[in-house]
């Protein structure tokens, strides 16, 4: 009903400025005095504030340059991949040289630029004056500025030359050495594009040994790559720089949580404080003179076994191979940036001398020799948390199980438990990801590693089976080194230092690397930021407050991320936390006295400044009550709000004529598009008189077992309800609930015999019979001629004959109508009939469409063919043009006959019951599908949600056999129960459809009763049904 307006124009009112006017006057002389004494308290506030935004402008501007570097070298190494003159007759062109020069003294925090070549060739220019730690790792003069590095085959020896130069290029002095250096096999240069910039996760520098990142692109037409190279220390001495609280913890990592750069110093090992040198044979100091460095792998993410932080090389391994370094005077060069199958392969073509943390198997042991083992892990499985103690792998048969790609042990659990389905993932994290999503029921790995790296992600919602049996098989669980076949002298050494190490350090490893300790306390040697919030902040980053106050374990932080925007992959994010006290808490301590007695004199002025805002406060929340009213559409509640004030009374007539005209278009809009509704039910049931008006009468039957439900007082009722929303919700549903009938063949829907198809082909075998009868009066005649004394005989021959043939045909017509139920005896007297065989003189493949000619191979031999009375042809199969596949989001489980249609004369009318093939029911009961698909596709509002749902419910059964989603009672809700009484009872009592005649209720009440009792449908609402006297 529209709303009055009570418009008095007789009453006087004043503007809402003049009454803000007074207020704000009377006030300001009220309080001017007590103004003017508390400005030095409330300056301190001001203070704060200052502090507060001096801390965001740092935090930006640290952000901005960090994002300013990343735009820097993603842009200069696009442009200069493009410089025309960069390379010439295979190597750099002398004036390139300059030029990155010129590149580097403009950004100084870049370590160096270089070229590598598509035969494994590199040229550097190294920046002596980007970091301090890269002049003191080469060793350089005051006066060095720049190193040139270049890297060729030269007299058949790969070698890798140093040159040392001023700022003016002149040469001081070079070096060269052996290499094994190939710059066509790092991952900067195998994954870099033409046109995008390739950046890379933090890797140790092959030559400076730091770790930093790359950022690679294609030079056109050239094959080799240009790289810029910056290290982490200079990202992570800038952050050191900045002016913030000295209890300001700054990171900048990955989305994920992986650790780029930190202020934070890197936490010293005391782990080789005790470690002293072993005995040595001659022999064997000797090969260490011999063989100064050994390349040995590093993994990148196998924490805490063998991992980097930020490319730096950490890890229990780690450590180890520490404490042997210190044992022998061998010295480690570490290889990453590869995943483990590449390190394999670098081990395969001898690029790496160790392999380290590998287990004893027959593979290794083929691969090279196999060290003393120098730590036990036994092995664990993770599933979710709902999933019962699991304590034998074999548990696990014909599920599926995760590990991470590459394993040694692949082969051993392949081999050892044919059963169990094997899923390889990339990382032990995405094997985690994989579990927790459902995608595998178990992962398993090193007890140890499973739960480091599950604190490491924050991960809590798994469960661990920690004592876990491989019963009779016996599966590596010890680690060793892996070294190549001819380094036994090296073995030898190896193993030494290895029995050397004392238990007491090895419980010291075991404690360092084992023991469950808080992330926080550990800080940035795990390699990911000790802070969820971080992560959390990442992934809901809001533009305009990227600040966020959070407490963790008692104490209040500010929290700062937002993800720096990258051309080069996905954006890094640039993080800080900072206890709440140390920026708050001198501000805070001086305001308190002013908070007091301001305190004070507000709970004064409260009565008075209440008073005064009440002419304004009071009707602007009543028009806030009248604006909820048409939020949630009350339309026939709303009320004018008297106010004296013009703006106000103007505001609250505004409003309740907005709400008559928005109440006036909805129900236009809900009339339009019921008509719709109506008009689709209505095409559906006027397209075939077979459906006839089920589309109209169903939604009748639901909503008024839903209205009684929704009044019923017995239990199974007593929590259901339907508000008008919800009842509108499921009317739609109703009238819908045969959309998809839209897109179902009508010779399908109409097929009354077993042979029709377009036409009723009864008639065909008909004309057989009629060919038959006239070929026995045929073979009469002729027999008469030949035999005249015979017509007695001849004569009875030729009338039972011809009985025989009407008895046939009557059979076969009989059977051609359908039933409920056909007798083996009846299908074997059909095929029986099917080798009674007549004459064509004519070629059955003239005279037919395009497409019927496809399917007919042509006739090239003689006439008349002999055919059989009753056929089952290859012409009679229609395949199907394309895949039946269903979107998994649909969750549709019905089982797709191979052929689209079989029109087999034998095969239709061998049908059991009724008058469809199984490719006939499909193609009926797929209406349903198209239903889903139909409404699926239309945005519904929130209110009408449930449409697609309820409407795509009325096949399945509470037992869980019906179809599309072959759902059960506990995924079918009440009104979902009811549509399928509803559908059932209508197609049971409908008095209009050609092929039969209306069940009378009693009839249908019996067969309904047989459905409930068989589970079929709901027992309740067929009891609901019953007592429902004027549904029935």
């Amino acid at each position: 009903m529209p709303v009055q307006n009570n418009n008095n124009n007789n009453k006087f009112r004043y503007s809402i400025r003049v009454t803000v006017v007074s207020v704000f006057i009377f006030a300001n002389i009220l309080t001017a005095s007590i103004a003017i004494g508390l400005q030095y308290y409330f300056s301190k506030s001001m203070a704060t504030e200052s502090a507060l935004s001096l801390y965001n402008t740092t935090a930006e501007n640290t952000r901005n340059y960090l994002a300013t570097l990343d735009s820097k070298a993603v842009n200069t190494s696009k442009i200069l991949s493009k410089y025309s003159n960069l390379i010439e007759g295979g190597w750099i062109k002398g004036q390139s040289r300059e030029l990155f020069a010129q590149v580097l003294q403009n950004n100084p925090v870049f370590y160096a630029i270089y070229v590598g070549f598509d035969n494994g060739d590199l040229y550097e220019l190294i920046n002596l004056d980007s970091d301090p730690i890269v002049r003191n790792h080469y060793n350089a003069l005051p006066q060095d500025r720049w190193i040139v590095v270049s890297i060729i085959n030269k007299d058949g020896q790969r070698t890798r030359r140093y040159e040392f130069y001023d700022s003016a290029f002149k040469l001081r002095v070079f070096s060269e050495e052996n290499s094994n250096y190939y710059a066509n096999e790092r991952p900067w240069f195998t994954n870099a594009k033409t046109d995008q910039t390739f950046k890379t996760d933090p890797y140790l520098f092959q030559i400076l040994k730091v770790p930093g990142q790359t950022y690679s692109t294609v030079i056109p037409s050239t094959g080799a790559v240009l790289a810029i190279d910056i290290a982490s220390t200079s990202l992570s001495r800038y952050l050191s720089a900045q002016k913030l609280s000295k209890d300001s913890e700054i990171y900048l990592h990955k989305s994920g949580g992986e650790i780029i750069a930190t202020n934070l110093a890197q936490q010293q090992s005391d782990i080789l404080l005790d470690v002293k040198p072993i005995a040595l044979s001659s022999q064997q100091k000797s090969f260490i003179d011999k063989h100064p460095v050994i390349r040995i792998s590093n993994s990148m993410d196998w924490a805490p076994i063998d991992f980097a932080v930020s490319g730096l090389p950490k890890g229990y391994v780690v450590d180890v191979v520490s404490i042997i370094a210190k044992m022998t005077g061998l010295q480690f060069q570490y290889i990453n940036g590869f995943n483990w199958p590449q390190l394999v392969e670098k081990f395969k073509y001898q690029e790496l001398d160790m392999l380290q943390a590998i287990y004893r198997n027959a593979e290794n042991e083929r691969r090279g020799i196999v060290s003393k083992p120098f730590l036990t892990l036994p092995f664990a499985l993770i599933t979710k948390p709902d999933v019962a103690t699991i304590t034998q792998l074999t548990s696990l048969n014909d599920r599926k199980l995760a590990i991470v790609k590459g394993w040694s042990i692949t082969n051993d659990l392949v081999y050892n438990f044919p059963k169990i389905n094997i899923i390889e993932f990339a990382t032990l994290k995405e094997v985690i990801e994989a579990v927790r999503r459902g995608e595998a029921d178990a992962g398993l790995d090193v007890r140890e590693i499973l739960h480091h790296v599950a604190q490491q992600f924050f991960i809590d919602d798994i469960k661990y089976h920690d004592d876990l049996s491989f019963q009779s098989t016996e599966l590596p669980d010890d680690l060793h080194f892996l070294l190549q076949h001819g380094n036994s002298e090296l073995a030898a050494i190896i193993n030494l230092a290895i029995s050397n190490i004392t238990p007491k350090k090895q419980q010291a490893l075991k404690s360092k690397w084992f023991e469950r300790k808080d992330k926080i306390s550990n800080k940035v040697n795990n390699g990911i930021v000790p802070y969820a919030e971080f992560i959390i902040a990442t992934n809901n980053v809001d533009p305009e407050n990227t600040f966020s106050m959070t407490e963790i374990e008692g104490v209040e932080y500010f929290v700062f991320s937002k993800t720096i925007g990258s051309q080069a992959q996905q954006g890094d994010v640039f993080s800080i936390i900072t206890p709440v006290d140390k920026i708050l808490d001198e501000s805070l301590n001086e305001v308190k006295f002013s908070i007091a007695v301001t305190v004070v004199c507000l709970l004064l002025m409260l009565p008075i400044s209440w008073f005064f805002a009440s002419p304004i406060v009071n009707p602007i929340r009543l028009l806030a009550k009248q604006n909820d009213k048409i939020k949630m559409r009350r339309f026939n509640e709303i009320r004018q709000v008297e106010s004296s004030i013009t703006e106000i009374h103007e505001l609250s007539v505004s409003l309740t004529d907005m709400s008559d005209a928005i109440q006036k278009q909805e129900q236009v809009q809900q009339e339009l598009l019921d008509s719709f509704i109506r008009v689709i039910s209505q095409a559906i049931d006027d397209k075939s008189p077979y459906t006839a008006g089920h589309c109209e009468r169903v939604p009748k039957l639901a909503i008024m077992l839903a209205d009684f439900a929704a009044n019923s007082n017995e239990r199974p009722f007593s929590g259901f309800s339907f508000d008008e929303s919800e009842r509108r919700e499921f009317s739609i549903a109703a009238w819908l609930h045969d959309c998809g009938k839209v897109t179902t063949p009508e010779h399908i829907i109409d097929k009354g015999t077993k042979l029709e198809v377009i036409y009723n082909r009864i008639h065909e075998i008909r004309m057989r019979f009629e060919v038959l009868w006239r070929d026995a009066e045929i073979d009469y005649l002729k027999a008469l001629n030949e035999e005249p004394d015979n017509l007695a005989l001849l004569t009875e021959r030729l009338r039972d004959k011809k009985a025989s043939l009407v008895d046939d045909f009557e059979f076969i017509a009989n059977a051609n109508v359908g039933g409920e139920f056909m007798a083996a005896k009846d299908i074997e007297r059909l095929k029986a009939l099917s080798a009674i065989t007549w004459q064509r003189y004519f070629d059955d493949t003239l005279g037919l469409s395009p497409i019927e000619s496809a399917r007919c191979q042509p006739y090239l031999g003689d006439f008349p063919v002999t055919e059989n009375l009753l056929m089952d042809k290859a012409v009679h199969i229609i395949e199907r043009d394309h895949e039946v596949a269903f979107d998994a989001k649909f969750n549709i489980k019905m089982d797709v006959p191979q052929h689209l249609y079989n029109n087999g004369e034998l095969y239709n009318l061998s049908i059991s019951r009724g008058t469809l093939t199984k490719e006939d029911r499909f193609k009926i009961n797929e209406h349903i599908i198209s239903t889903i698909k139909m409404l699926e596709s239309l945005t519904f509002p929130p209110e009408l949600a449930k449409v697609p749902r309820y409407a795509s419910t009325h096949h399945e059964t509470m037992k869980g056999t019906g179809y599309p989603r072959k759902l059960s009672a506990k995924d079918l809700s009440i009104p979902e129960r009811i549509m399928v009484v509803a559908d059932i009872f209508e197609a049971l009592t409908a008095a209009d459809r050609p092929y039969k005649t209306a069940k009378p209720v009693s009839v249908a009440i019996d067969i309904l009763y047989k459905m409930a009792l068989d589970n079929h449908i709901d027992m309740d609402i067929f009891k609901l049904l019953l007592s429902s006297g004027d549904v029935v």
